[in-house]
């Protein structure tokens, strides 16, 4: 009868490498799927300053070319979504980007006003995130 340590060797042997390799991957695999959460963590602040950017940009074109105030808003909700911003008009970023925008758009300052009655609908401090975005002061 021939003997089966060999075969038994070699066995233990892909079951160990296997293992191995099984660890190897789960460890990578666990590490890739917690790594977005950590990342975006880490760069909240940068997501936060291309959430602005974005803004500010579609306002200053939305400015430039003009067009209905609601499909305007409609995009500042799209480009909102697009960020992961669930509820842009809860979010102090989006009027200072507004109101950033709005300058870098051309808007005169005596049209400003027309613009935070119709964006901050009678919320006193999303008028004044409009007004400070405009004149630049965080």
């Amino acid at each position: 009868m021939p003997s089966r340590q060999p075969a038994l060797a070699f066995a233990v042997l892909v079951v160990a490498v296997w293992g191995c390799s099984f660890s190897d991957s789960s460890e990578s695999l666990s590490k890739s799927v917690s790594s977005p959460f950590k990342s975006s963590s880490d760069s909240s602040g940068d997501s936060q300053a291309a959430y602005r950017a974005d803004i500010r940009d579609y306002t200053a074109s939305y400015i430039r070319s003009g067009g209905d105030f609601d499909a305007f808003e409609r995009q500042i909700g799209s480009v909102a979504a697009q960020h992961g911003v669930t509820d842009w008009e809860l979010d102090h970023n989006t009027y200072l980007a507004i109101g950033q925008g709005l300058r870098k758009g051309g808007l005169k300052p005596i049209e400003l006003a027309a613009w935070k009655s119709n964006l901050a609908r009678d919320d006193l401090s999303r008028a004044q995130l409009i007004q400070q975005g405009y004149d630049g002061t965080p």
